[in-house]
C-alpha cells in the first residue's frame, strides 16, 4: 500500500527517499518502534548517503525516552519511597 507524504510523521516528510528507510519511517508510523530500535543502526551503518544516515538515526532518536521524563520519573519515585518510609516510621499500619 502506497503512503503519501501527508501521512508521515512531519518531521519525516523531508527524509530522502530510500527503499529501507521508508520501511522505517511506516514502521515508526504504525507505531512499531522495537523494528525502528532494532532496524535504524543497521540502515545508518550501511548507508553509503549521509542524508539517509541522518534520517535512520533521527528516527532512532524519536523512539528515546525523554531525559526531563525519565528524570521526572525518578523523583517521583524517590518522593513516594520517602513519603511511604516517613509513615513506616510515624504512624505506620496500625
Amino acid at each position: 500500500m502506497a503512503t503519501s507524504k501527508t501521512d508521515l510523521p512531519a518531521f519525516a516528510r523531508d527524509f530522502p527517499s530510500e527503499a529501507g528507510l521508508d520501511a522505517l519511517v511506516r514502521a515508526f508510523a504504525e507505531g512499531d518502534y522495537a523494528r525502528v530500535r532494532r532496524e535504524a543502526p543497521k540502515i545508518a551503518e550501511a548507508s553509503d548517503r549521509d542524508d539517509v544516515k541522518l534520517a535512520a538515526r533521527t528516527l532512532l532518536d524519536r523512539t528515546r525516552a525523554d531525559p526531563l521524563m525519565v528524570l521526572l520519573l525518578i523523583l517521583t519515585a524517590a518522593l513516594l519511597l520517602a513519603l511511604s518510609v516517613y509513615w513506616w516510621a510515624h504512624n505506620g499500619p496500625g
